[in-house]
C-alpha cells in the first residue's frame, strides 16, 4: 500500500486519536479527575486513544509483504480489538454514573452484567488460535468470522442498558445531559451499524470519539456549575445533585458549615474582603475532603455531601472543621477570626427534599446554648419550620386561613369604632400556627405577598357588605410588612382589588408592623405617598420597638402612631416606664398625629391611659381577637347598650 493510500485509510483512525487526545489535554488542564464519573470518562478516552493508534499501526503495515509487516499489521488490529470490545461496557457504566445509579449495583450484579465482555474478550484473546472472530485468507484478505458479529452483539447489549438506565432515571438528570446520552448513543449505534454492513468504511471509531468529544462539551463540562468566586460547586449544582440523589434513592450525609458573622465582615470590611475569606474557607475544605464534595449555597453558607451512611465519619468531619474556627483566617492579606455553626443530618432520613437541604441553608440558627455542631433533635427547629412552611401551602391551597377582628375602641368613650384584621391559620396537621411563627417564615419563603392580598381581600368583602356601615365604624386596620410595601407593583395591586370591590379606600388603614430600615425609607415613603393620595390612611406599629421606630416617626407621613404594649406595661413597673409612657404619649400629640395604645389589659392601665387622653384603646380588657361573626354581634351588642342607655337618658 502506498504512502497516499495509507493516509487515506488512516485518516479517520488519525482524526479519532486527535479528538482523544484534545479531550485528554482539556480534562487534565481543567482537573477533572476527582470524581468516578470523570475516571471512567478518562479511561474511555485512553482506551479509544489505544484503539486508533494500534489501527494507525495496522494501516501503515497492512499490504507490505513481509513476515514482520504482516506480523506488526496482525498484532495491532488483534490490540484494536481487545481494546474497542472494552468501549461499549464502560460507556454504559458511565452512563450509570451519570444518572447516579452505579452506586446500587451490586458484586454479584457487576459479574452478571460483565459476563457478555467477559466471554467476548475469550473469544477475541483466542482467536489467534482458533480464528473466531477474523482470519487471513490465502491471498492475505481481512475476512470476519462469527466472533465479531458476537462482539457487534455485546455492544449493543450494553447500549440498550445503557440506554434502559437512562430512561428509568430520566428525571433523575438535568435535561442537557439526558438529551446529550441519548444522541451520542445514537450516534455509537449508527458507527457500529455502518461498520457491520460496510467494512472498508472505517468509521465506527471516529463516532466513538466525537460522542465523547460531545460528552465533554455537555456533561463533563461543569463551567455553569461553579461558583467563580470560591471555585466550589454552586447553589444551581447543589440542587441538581440534591435531586439526583433523592431521585436515586442514594444515603448521604449533610454537613451545612454556617459563617455567622459573614454579613458583617461584608459589610464592615466590603465585597472583596468577604469573598477573599471565603475562598480561604473553601481552599480548607478541599484540603480535608473531596472537591465535588463542596456547594456554596448563600453568602455565608457551605453544603458538604459525603456518600454513604458512616454518621460517625461525618462527625468527625464537622467536628475538624469547628476546629479550624479557632484560628484566624486569612485572606488577601487581611485576617479576621469567623464564627461558625455546623449543622450535621443525613439524606434522606433528616431532609426527605432537596428543599429541605435548601431550607436549613438559608435559614436563621438559634441560639443553643453555646452549641455550635446540631444534629438531631437540635435540628428540630429547622423540621418545625420546614411542617409550618407546608402549612403555609395547604391553607393557602385549602382556603385553611381565617381573618379575626380585635376591636379599637374611642376614648373615652369606649365604644367600638374600628378593628384591627388578624391572620388566623388552622392546619389539619399541625393544629393553631400563630402568626408570629408562620408571618417570617411567609416572609422567608415568598407567600408574604399571597397572605396579604388574602387579608386585603377578606377585609374587603367584609366592608363591602356594609355590615360595618351599620355599626358606625370608621374603617378596618390591615397589617403590613416593610417587605411588603417595597415590592414593586405593590401600590398600584392594593387599589386594584379595592376598588374589584367598590369599596372607599378612605376605609382602609394600613399599619406598617415592624421597625423600618433606613435604606427602605425612600421607596416606603413613595408608597406612603401614593396610596395616601388615593384615600388610605397610614399608622405606624409597634412604636416603641427599636430606635428605627423614632427615626420612622419623623421620616414618614403617619396618620396614626399605635405605642407597643412594653411601653404600656413598663409604666407600671416604676417611674421611669411611666415617664417613657407620658413622654411618648406628648410628643405624638405634638406632631399632631392620633395616638393607638395596644394591651390594655387591666383597669389601672385604662385609668393610666384615661388620664393620657390617647385616641383610642386595643387589648384583651375588652376583647381578644374574634370571628368575623363574634365581632359583629360583640360590637351590635355594644351598640344596642349605648342606644338603651341614650333612651334613658332622654
Amino acid at each position: 500500500m502506498d504512502d497516499m493510500a495509507t493516509l487515506h485509510y488512516s485518516s479517520f483512525y488519525i482524526c479519532s486519536a486527535l479528538l482523544c487526545i484534545s479531550c485528554l489535554c482539556y480534562t487534565l488542564i481543567q482537573g477533572r479527575v476527582t470524581r468516578r464519573q470523570n475516571q471512567v470518562y478518562i479511561l474511555l478516552l485512553l482506551t479509544m486513544l489505544f484503539c486508533a493508534l494500534s489501527s494507525i499501526v495496522f494501516v501503515f503495515f497492512d499490504g507490505r509483504y513481509t513476515a514482520e509487516a504482516h506480523f506488526i499489521s496482525d498484532t495491532a488490529r488483534f490490540v484494536s480489538y481487545v481494546f474497542h470490545d472494552a468501549l461499549s461496557p464502560m460507556f454504559a457504566y458511565y452512563v450509570l454514573l451519570v444518572c447516579g445509579n452505579a452506586w446500587r449495583i451490586s458484586r454479584s450484579s457487576l459479574i452478571l452484567c460483565a459476563t457478555p465482555f467477559l466471554l467476548s474478550e475469550i473469544v477475541i484473546l483466542m482467536n489467534p488460535l482458533t480464528d473466531w472472530v477474523y482470519y487471513y485468507d490465502d491471498a492475505f484478505q481481512y475476512c470476519r468470522n462469527w466472533g465479531a458479529y458476537m462482539i457487534y452483539a455485546v455492544a449493543f447489549f450494553y447500549m440498550l442498558i445503557g440506554l434502559f438506565n437512562l430512561f428509568r432515571y430520566w428525571y433523575a438528570i438535568t435535561d442537557a445531559k439526558r438529551y446529550a446520552l441519548v444522541f451520542f448513543i445514537a450516534l455509537v449505534a449508527v458507527g457500529i451499524f455502518i461498520q457491520i454492513l460496510w467494512l472498508d468504511v472505517q468509521i465506527e471509531l471516529f463516532m466513538d470519539a466525537l460522542a465523547a468529544l460531545g460528552l465533554m462539551l455537555s456533561i463533563e463540562n461543569e463551567d455553569n456549575r461553579l461558583d467563580m468566586a470560591t471555585g466550589t460547586y454552586n447553589r444551581r449544582a447543589l440542587i441538581f445533585d440534591l435531586k439526583n440523589f433523592i431521585a436515586t434513592n442514594q444515603v448521604f450525609q449533610v454537613i451545612g458549615l454556617r459563617m455567622t458573622d459573614m454579613p458583617s465582615v461584608h459589610r464592615v470590611m466590603g465585597a472583596a474582603a468577604a469573598e477573599a475569606f471565603l475562598r480561604a474557607v473553601a481552599d480548607y475544605l478541599r484540603t480535608i475532603l473531596p472537591p465535588y464534595c463542596i456547594y456554596y449555597a448563600n453568602m455565608s453558607t457551605y453544603i458538604i455531601l459525603i456518600h454513604g451512611d458512616d454518621e460517625r465519619h461525618a462527625t468527625e468531619i464537622a467536628a475538624q472543621i469547628l476546629d479550624r474556627f479557632d484560628a484566624q483566617w486569612t485572606g488577601d492579606k487581611l485576617e479576621t477570626r469567623l464564627n461558625a455553626t455546623v449543622t450535621r443530618g443525613a439524606l434522606p432520613k433528616d431532609f426527605p427534599t432537596s428543599d429541605d437541604v435548601l431550607f436549613m441553608a438559608d435559614s436563621p440558627i438559634p441560639a443553643k446554648d453555646g452549641k455550635k455542631v446540631l444534629s438531631g433533635r437540635d435540628l428540630s427547629y429547622l423540621l418545625r419550620r420546614l411542617e409550618v412552611e407546608r402549612a403555609l401551602h395547604r391553607g393557602l391551597d385549602g382556603n385553611l386561613f381565617e381573618v379575626y377582628y380585635q376591636p379599637i375602641l374611642e376614648s373615652p368613650s369606649l365604644r367600638i369604632k374600628s378593628a384591627e384584621a388578624l391572620l388566623r391559620l388552622r392546619d389539619p396537621v399541625l393544629g393553631s400556627v400563630p402568626p408570629a411563627e408562620f408571618i417570617p417564615i411567609a416572609e422567608r419563603t415568598g407567600l408574604i405577598d399571597a397572605l396579604g392580598d388574602y387579608v386585603l381581600e377578606e377585609v374587603c368583602m367584609f366592608l363591602a357588605a356594609g355590615i360595618p356601615d351599620e355599626l358606625y365604624l370608621t374603617g378596618i386596620s390591615v397589617n403590613l410588612s416593610t417587605l411588603q410595601c417595597v415590592q414593586p407593583g405593590f401600590a398600584r395591586r392594593v387599589k386594584s382589588i379595592v376598588s374589584r370591590f367598590g369599596v372607599e379606600p378612605s376605609k382602609i388603614n394600613f399599619e406598617i408592623t415592624e421597625s423600618v430600615a433606613p435604606d427602605d425609607y425612600d421607596a416606603l415613603d413613595a408608597v406612603i405617598r401614593d396610596l395616601k393620595s388615593a384615600g388610605f390612611t397610614f399608622a405606624m406599629g409597634d412604636y416603641g420597638v427599636g430606635y428605627s421606630n423614632l427615626q420612622s416617626v419623623f421620616a414618614l407621613d403617619f396618620d396614626m402612631i399605635k405605642i407597643d404594649k412594653n411601653i404600656l406595661w413598663s409604666a407600671e413597673k416604676g417611674n421611669v416606664g411611666r415617664a417613657i409612657l407620658d413622654n411618648s404619649v406628648r410628643m405624638i400629640r405634638e406632631m399632631n398625629r392620633k395616638i393607638l395604645v395596644e394591651g390594655v389589659e387591666t383597669e389601672e392601665q385604662l385609668r393610666t391611659l384615661t388620664r393620657l387622653s390617647v385616641d383610642y384603646l386595643q387589648g384583651f380588657y375588652f376583647s381578644k381577637p374574634l370571628p368575623k361573626e363574634d365581632f359583629v354581634a360583640l360590637a351590635r351588642s355594644q351598640q344596642k347598650t349605648t342606644q338603651s342607655i341614650l333612651v334613658r337618658r332622654a
